[in-house]
């Protein structure tokens, strides 16, 4: 048994001490104790149990500037696992995680998300059971939760899906829901920007930033906001959902405009040659020169500068990642949305802004769905019957 993790305010200070090392990425016992603001024989208290119960490790000397080296804490990623999911516009991505939200596993199938949520959420809590069969659970240990990112508007308090502009047949689907019903665990549901922007803040690009902006430029365009190092999700969820005409699927409808009406040669060879035209296949015909290409992506680039240089402007971001299927558009094309930005924007708020790519590539919903889930599972109201889950009984508080 576990002592002292039963009483809330245990469980409160334990969740504290927990996300310092977790999140904070906190070494030793000296920085959780400054990071937490607790007293020190509370945090050697809370360790003392979080250590004995199997989610906190201790042990490697750190460099010492003098007297008894401190020893290294870290969570002791293996001791459980979560399963993350992401529903893009096209495709499904689903992923086994350890504790520190590291990807250990991934599958992908295509499936539009205009099929439907039915059919679509069948198909992925599909694939998250193959890969959960394959998952050795000595190696992995015990399934505790699971995070899922939707490429719609979520009520992050319902784990709803509200009115989807792309797939309106979504709206008021309980996915959260379904997939804690599908697998027995606790589940948590969002926006899958929000949770790109999460995890480009813990682990990927914008690391060291207390203000970032999160762009993902795919089938259609979303933002993810962090504001003084949390993830800002709104008063119903949905901050950061916006449209505009530049979106991934509508700069292929246009070029396959130019295709069929003749007026591109390039582009209409490619989609003889393809029988589609994707963003990459775009770029390869821009940077043949076909002007028409060309112009298209231009045309996107200013678009989309445009808008995210409104919310550089109202937001006044230190860092802005851009994400997403659109940045295959190359170089000139990122290039020429950068131009736009720091052309439009107001001096102020661009004088200091980076602008940079997401380091996580396409891992980062999937990698922030899993954070989601973790930060879930290891709250204050949720840390015992967490620890449940992972095998692990708690005593009575002290």
């Amino acid at each position: 048994m576990v002592d002292g993790l039963q009483s809330r305010e245990s469980a409160a200070s334990a969740a504290r001490v927990l996300d310092a090392v977790r999140v904070g990425g906190c070494a030793t016992r000296a920085e959780v104790t400054a990071a937490t603001g607790l007293a020190k024989a509370l945090v050697g208290e809370r360790l003392r149990s979080l250590i004995e119960c199997g989610l906190i490790r201790e042990g490697g000397a750190l460099a010492s500037s003098g007297g008894r080296p401190a020893q290294r804490l870290s969570i002791a990623a293996e001791r459980a696992h979560v399963l993350a999911l992401e529903i893009g516009i096209r495709h499904l991505t689903g992923c086994v995680a350890d504790l520190n939200g590291g990807l250990q596993r991934r599958a992908t199938v295509g499936i539009h998300i205009k099929a439907g949520p039915s059919d679509v959420c069948s198909a992925a809590a599909e694939l998250l059971r193959s890969l959960e069969s394959a998952t050795e659970q000595a190696r992995y240990g015990p399934l505790i939760g699971l995070g899922v990112g939707v490429a719609a508007p979520v009520e992050y308090a319902t784990g709803r899906t509200i009115h989807p502009p792309v797939s309106p047949n979504w709206h008021a689907f309980p996915v959260r829901d379904f997939f804690s019903s599908a697998f027995g665990v606790p589940a948590w549901a969002d926006n899958e920007v929000n949770l790109m922007a999460l995890a480009e803040s813990r682990v990927g690009a914008a690391v060291g930033h207390q203000n970032t902006l999160t762009f993902k430029l795919g089938s259609w365009i979303g933002a993810g906001l962090v504001s003084n190092g949390k993830l800002h999700r709104g008063a119903q969820g949905c901050a950061g959902s916006l449209a505009t005409r530049a979106g991934g699927e509508a700069l292929e409808r246009a070029a396959v405009h130019l295709a069929k009406s003749g007026a591109s040669p390039g582009l209409a060879a490619a989609l003889a040659e393809y029988g589609s035209l994707t963003v990459q296949t775009i770029t390869k015909v821009a940077e043949a020169r076909d002007a028409e290409a060309v112009r298209l992506l231009d045309e996107a680039a200013v678009d989309v500068g445009g808008v995210m240089s409104v919310l550089v402007d109202f937001f006044n971001p230190s860092l802005v990642v851009i994400a997403g299927s659109m940045t295959h558009g190359g170089e000139a094309f990122l290039s020429r949305i950068r131009e736009t930005i720091y052309g439009s924007a107001i001096s102020l708020a661009a004088r200091d802004l980076q602008i940079v790519q997401s380091s996580l590539d396409d891992e980062s919903s999937a990698t922030g769905a899993a954070m989601m889930a973790l930060d879930g599972l290891f709250s204050a109201n949720a840390l015992a019957d967490t620890l449940a889950r992972c095998g692990v009984g708690t005593g009575s508080a002290t």
